[in-house]
């Protein structure tokens, strides 16, 4: 009987065994299957991109995931990470082929590219471009964009990883967001705290890390208190991570003001919050040369790309360049401003190149323009088993120094001339043109303006003659307008240097609009006088049917006639790797059609 028994024991875990490998396999098909179901149906309903920080791969997003990103209502888009948990379905290796073009894209959701397909984000734009201009050359873009990350993480990233890479050109993308980093908030050193640890694609492959990050967000929003505790090995108490991490010596505790400055994304924009902004300015420029350094030591070359916010395609908002142009030139770093290009292309229509009134992230064509603007800056020489890169800005960038503003009252049949200060404005002439007025009925302001007589004719003109003490390298207009149809409405701004053969800088008609546009339509035009700083300028407004300009009373004016002058520029000194073409490139020719 003892023996019968015994030889039932072995039997009987023999089957609990098989029992067990079948219902995990039962499970495993299950799962399998449903991943099939989610993959044919465009994606896993519940999943979503995640920073991860793996140690083990060279991204720092979940590796191996497509999906239809639904974060933001009512923009659905396709997103793929490769093997190393960078976007883009084309798997990359540390290891490069001989004979590789490979350009390395840091930043954060503007480089990821938040709302646009995987082949829409500038990168892989960036990889077509290159790859079409470059056809003996093997290309590869690699998009290392993660949502959130701000200078300190892009630092730490390079660093670890980015270097890893062997890059021969690293673009380095700045949006104003970046200055909130500066008070201490560094995104990539808490993941890692958090998230951290090894790739593991058995684990992804059963759910257990979905399962484990769903478990966890729920104990971090409704039991924090013991996830320190468990996670520190006792009471949570000392300093925070960044105040001890590899950047603490960047941390800074932000005053009241600052903290009210970083809550208003329009005030960190504008020229006027320089001095409250100045610490942490003072701190993204330090950050930013160790990333150069970091970059040089590595042996490849650096761009560093300033995406502008869609404000700042509307209004005379600057900051970001007056911060960091001039800096970027004493320091050997090209830079390119994308905000001049957005301006200048955008027309009458500035949500052209946004995914406004949806998203304030760049649509597929802005990051048409971000792609071909750096594709433009790189001049690429094929050489046997490798290629020479020199990076060269496709336009220059303006640092917006020293501003002169002027700002225009509307009195009568023409402007209220301005004769105090270095720039002066006077009436040439007025033709046409009747004034108008509205109370807003609040704290007594009023607007202010002109509209053509058309009792008379459908035409009206003002000409302004600017007069600067010091040459203009540029003027800046802002001008605010409403174009009410009936028919054939518009407002024309010229400009010219003796009072004829106006050039066009802004024009715009109600065949742009819908319908009739509001008080608050403005519209931001720059005249740029680089090529021959002036001291004299003439402005040609003029106005056809019911179109309108004004300015209101409230000071300061939101709504308003504005010209800025901008002094000329000194010649800053830029190293030669920003600056020196080679005499004859091969790479780069003209952009494709």
């Amino acid at each position: 009987m003892e023996d019968s028994a015994g030889m039932r024991a072995p039997g009987f875990r023999r089957h609990v065994r098989l029992a067990g490998i079948g219902v995990f396999c039962l499970l495993l098909t299950a799962h399998l299957a449903l991943a099939l179901v989610w993959a044919l149906a465009g994606g896993r309903p519940s999943a979503q991109v995640e920073p991860r920080g793996y140690r083990n791969v060279l991204g720092d997003l979940e590796p191996r995931l497509r999906l239809t990103d639904r974060e933001i209502p009512g923009l659905p888009y396709q997103v793929s990470l490769n093997n190393q948990g960078l976007r883009g379905s084309r798997p990359v290796s540390a290891t490069r082929k001989p004979g590789t073009l490979r350009v390395l894209c840091l930043g954060d959701s503007y480089t990821y590219g938040v709302g646009v397909d995987d082949a829409l984000a500038y990168p892989a734009q960036l990889r077509s471009i290159l790859a079409q201009r470059l056809p003996g050359l093997d290309v590869e873009v690699v998009n290392a964009g993660v949502p959130f990350y701000d200078l300190f993480d892009e630092l730490a990233y390079y660093r670890e990883k980015g270097a890893r890479l062997s890059p021969d050109v690293v673009v380095l993308q700045f949006y104003i967001n970046d200055l909130e980093a500066m008070a201490g908030s560094f995104f990539r050193e808490d993941l890692l705290v958090r998230q951290g640890g090894d790739y593991n694609a058995f684990d992804q492959a059963i759910g257990r890390e979905a399962a484990e990050r769903r478990i966890n967000a729920w104990l971090e929003a409704h039991l924090p208190w013991l996830v320190g505790l468990v996670r520190g090995g006792g009471l949570p108490q000392g300093p925070s991570r960044a105040e001890t991490g590899p950047f603490a010596a960047y941390h800074l505790k932000p005053t009241e003001a600052e903290q009210a400055l970083l809550r208003d994304r329009n005030r960190q924009l504008s020229v006027a919050s320089d001095g409250q902004a100045r610490r942490f300015w003072d701190n993204y420029r330090r950050a930013l040369l160790e990333f150069r350094d970091a970059v040089a030591a590595s042996g490849a070359k650096l761009l560093f790309v300033i995406a502008p916010d869609a404000a700042q395609v509307r209004e005379d908002y600057n900051q970001p360049a007056a911060a960091l142009v001039p800096f970027c030139r004493e320091n050997g770093i090209p830079v390119l401003d994308l905000a001049r290009q957005l301006r200048v292309m955008s027309g009458e229509q500035v949500e052209r190149y946004y995914l406004l009134p949806v998203n304030g992230h760049v649509n597929a064509e802005g990051n048409t323009v971000w792609a071909a603007a750096v594709v433009d800056s790189l001049r690429v020489s094929p050489r046997p088993g490798g290629c020479d890169v020199t990076v060269a800005p496709a336009f220059p960038a303006f640092g917006y120094e020293a501003p002169i503003r002027v700002n225009l009252r509307f009195d009568g049949g023409g402007v209220v001339p301005v004769d105090q200060g270095p720039l002066r404005v006077r009436v040439v002439r007025t033709d046409n043109l009747l004034p108008w007025a509205v109370d807003t009925g609040h704290g007594g302001n009023r607007i202010a303006g002109l509209v053509p007589d058309v009792g008379r004719g459908p035409v009206g003109e003002l000409v302004l003659r600017l007069e600067s003490d010091t040459p203009l390298d540029q003027v800046s207009v802002t001008l605010f307008r409403k174009l009410a149809p009936p028919v054939n409405g518009y407002v024309l701004l010229g400009w010219s240097r003796h009072d004829g053969d106006y050039r066009t800088v802004l024009f715009g008609s109600d065949a742009d609009v819908a319908a009739p546009e509001s008080y608050e339509t403005s519209r931001l035009a720059e005249i740029d006088l680089r090529d021959a700083p002036a001291r004299e300028l003439y402005l040609r407004l003029e106005l056809r049917n019911e179109a309108r300009v004004f300015a209101e009373s409230a000071d300061p004016p939101w709504r308003r006639f504005e010209i800025v002058g901008y002094p000329a520029e000194r010649p800053s000194p830029v190293s030669a790797a920003a600056t020196d073409r080679p005499a004859s490139p091969a790479g780069p020719g003209p952009r494709p059609d």
